[in-house]
């Protein structure tokens, strides 16, 4: 359900067709909510089945047309009641972690390698998000310039402060990540001495 609501929120600031929202998805929402664009499409089809967002036809060049999607007033109460409804914790599900606890099968080369890429990997989600946070607070991302544009100024302190907030919090998801990988790095190298004495 929240791809819908995902999508329901970039609409929140302004229409696009089909392929503008799954740019904008790419660049804001993929962010904290990974799908691949092939669920977009049949996702705002179902949007306007439920009425939640409405779509107009415009010419695409001379012989083709594209549609672009504006929120309805349904689109936006639904958007509210999701916001409003509590979330579920999801149950703890971590490939990275599950194989790191059984390391013991494989080599100590092994388990530095898997550690690595664990570290390389969040490095990089770590200066995305913090490289977004600072954009964030610039308000210089083309989405949120578009939402201040169209929202009262007495919401935009909260606009943007809930959003750096999320993002801040990604990187310092990602900075436990490191460390982790850091001293699971660590580990391997105390275990290899330790078999070697």
């Amino acid at each position: 359900m929240s791809l819908r609501h995902a999508l329901l929120a970039l609409l929140a600031a302004r229409p696009m067709t089909g392929y503008d929202l799954a740019k904008q998805f790419d660049v804001s929402v993929a962010y904290v909510w990974h799908a691949p664009h092939s669920q977009i499409y049949p996702e705002l089809r179902k949007l306007e089945a439920s009425g939640l967002v409405s779509a107009e036809a415009t010419p695409r060049g001379t012989l083709a047309t594209k549609r672009t999607y504006s929120i309805t007033s349904e689109g936006v109460a639904e958007l509210e009641r999701w916001v409003a409804e509590l979330a579920p914790t999801p149950p703890e599900r971590d490939a990275a972690h599950l194989k790191a606890t059984y390391f013991e099968f494989g080599s100590f080369g092994n388990a530095r390698r898997q550690f690595e890429a664990h570290l390389s990997h969040h490095r990089r989600q770590q200066l995305k998000w913090e490289t977004h946070v600072a954009q964030l607070e610039k308000r210089d991302t083309d989405l949120l310039r578009r939402r201040l544009a169209i929202a009262p100024e007495a919401e935009h302190e909260a606009i943007v402060a809930y959003k750096v907030h999320v993002y801040r919090g990604l990187v310092e998801r990602a900075r436990v990540e490191v460390e982790w990988a850091r001293e699971g790095l660590a580990l391997v190298d105390r275990l290899e001495a330790a078999g070697k004495d």
